[in-house]
């Protein structure tokens, strides 16, 4: 049984349960199209630009953790190997609709891990200083 005091645990359930929440949602719903303007047609489709959205956040996640890399920040391995998890995952689904909650939940990550990464670096600083 997983302790929930504990908070790795705690992020890790989060996680799955964002997972299941995403795969129940995506084959309860499906595929549909999603657009402005349904008159005529779609005048923008939202479902054009998911291929665009999962290649984004991969050029974004490969830039932001060279520049990381490049400043000596300190990451935090687990979300940045859940990170790539969920890189991989979406390329691997990339010509469904489910690629796209995959890419916001990477992007999601990698903000946190800047986050974290930066936090960690100030605080270094102020135990410096002391």
């Amino acid at each position: 049984m997983m302790d929930f005091a504990k908070p790795k645990n705690a992020v890790l359930f989060t996680f799955i349960l964002l997972i299941l929440t995403a795969i129940y949602i995506e084959f309860e719903y499906g595929m549909e199209n999603f657009g402005i303007n349904k008159t005529v047609g779609y005048t923008w489709e939202f479902s054009n630009i998911k291929a665009v959205l999962s290649l984004l956040v991969l050029f974004l996640s490969f830039f932001s953790y060279c520049v990381m890399w490049f400043f000596d920040l300190k990451l935090n391995k687990s979300l940045t190997l859940f990170n790539l998890a969920f890189l991989v995952f979406c390329l691997a689904v990339m010509s469904s609709g489910f690629q796209t909650v995959l890419s916001i939940y990477a992007l999601l990550i990698l903000i946190v891990n800047i986050t974290y990464a930066i936090r960690i670096k100030m605080y270094d600083k102020k135990q410096n200083l002391q």
